[in-house]
């Protein structure tokens, strides 16, 4: 069994190349617990939870310029997770994962509107070789058209397509049930209700639409339970591609003045042709930053998530009902609160405590998780 090894602090050098105001640089190291490693749902039958501690090593680069009579912005991060433990189950979760997005934007002549373009990729891989746990690649592109001056109000419209691709193999070697790829389109409207006129206090609401249309590589399902209450549903394979419509809105309003404030809702409706994978989710969230005392700045956030499957018990919960990001996060209910201080102009220190919960939700299986990070920042 191979054993991964907490990183050591060993960051400095690679800093250096943020000497220009253009470029940014973040680097973090860290050790944290965790008390559900492998992320596992809690039901009869299921694989009990492993508890085990980890190291974390990120980088992450950000590069601004001109280019063509408009600006972009390269963002460039990597993040390893390494698990010290001997638990062989626990092989596949020293996973590393890297993203990259270009933002390019140009201003149309002295009218309130700027064209540009939008790419992302994001790709998770096992450190210690084979297949991770729950790796994935997800490229996207998207044409963007901003309507709108300055930064008080402006309306970002948005085209573009996704190919995402689950990694873990099935046994005959098919493409996974779970990979997908179709267009996408977005709308995000920001203004600002209210401001100081010293700008030290404003009221900032932002409303949000998206819609998605996944095409699967697995096939759609059929229920073929009769008309009546069953304990065990009955599913059916069927020769039609699985497809599934997402539709997202969201609003939120952020207060910035002797704290930051962020109070948001997002409500998701996925229509899917296959039995048991419709879905209905709202997600409410509030989010607080302040200084403390000495330095010390807090955030603290609580969400609240509601899943829906309007079929009943899901046959299977699908992991593409996830949004692919990190590798901390969950789509879940959570309490999460994050302490910092500063050290020197450039070096921090954090610490972290998470709690994952599922409430409201009408699948079977339950899930807890809970971590505790502690770790140091170098950021310029």
């Amino acid at each position: 069994m191979r054993r991964a090894a907490l990183p050591a602090i060993g960051l400095l050098g690679v800093a250096r190349i943020a000497a220009a105001q253009s470029w940014a640089v973040r680097m973090e190291t860290g050790a944290e617990a965790d008390t559900n490693v492998a992320r596992v749902e809690t039901a009869i039958g299921t694989p009990p939870r492993i508890a085990a501690g980890a190291g974390r090593l990120g980088a992450r680069i950000v590069h601004r310029g001109s280019l063509l009579g408009g600006g972009y912005t390269v963002d460039m991060s990597g993040l390893a997770r390494m698990i010290a433990s001997s638990n062989d189950a626990l092989d596949d979760e020293n996973v590393v994962l890297g993203t990259a997005e270009l933002h390019w934007l140009r201003p149309i002549a002295d009218r309130p509107i700027a064209v540009g373009v939008h790419a992302t990729a994001a790709d998770s891989f096992a450190m210690l070789g084979g297949v991770g746990a729950r790796t994935f690649r997800n490229l996207g592109g998207d044409a963007m058209v901003v309507l709108g001056r300055g930064d008080d109000h402006h309306l970002t419209l948005g085209v573009g397509g996704r190919d995402f691709v689950y990694k873990p193999v099935l046994m005959n070697g098919e493409p996974h049930m779970f990979d997908w790829r179709g267009p996408v389109a977005s709308a995000q409207l920001n203004a600002m209700l209210w401001q100081t006129s010293d700008h030290t206090e404003n009221l900032e609401v932002a409303a949000s639409f998206g819609f998605e249309q996944r095409s699967y590589a697995g096939t759609a399902i059929a229920n073929c339970s009769p008309p009546i209450n069953v304990e065990d549903p009955c599913s059916t394979p069927t020769a039609l591609r699985r497809r599934d419509r997402y539709q997202r809105a969201g609003l939120s309003l952020t207060w910035t003045g002797g704290v930051v404030a962020t109070a948001s809702y997002q409500a998701t409706v996925v229509d899917s042709n296959s039995f048991g994978q419709s879905l209905t989710r709202q997600r409410i969230t509030a989010q607080v930053t302040t200084e403390l005392f000495g330095k010390l700045l807090a955030s603290g956030a609580a969400t609240l998530q509601i899943d829906q499957y309007p079929d009943g018990l899901p046959i299977q919960k699908s992991v593409e009902h996830q949004v692919f990001t990190n590798l901390e996060d969950e789509n879940r209910s959570s309490l999460q609160i994050l302490l910092s201080r500063p050290l020197s102009g450039a070096w921090s220190v954090e610490a972290r405590g998470a709690l994952w919960r599922d409430f409201a939700s009408t699948a079977a299986a339950t899930f807890r998780r809970s971590l505790i990070y502690a770790g140091v920042v170098y950021a310029h």
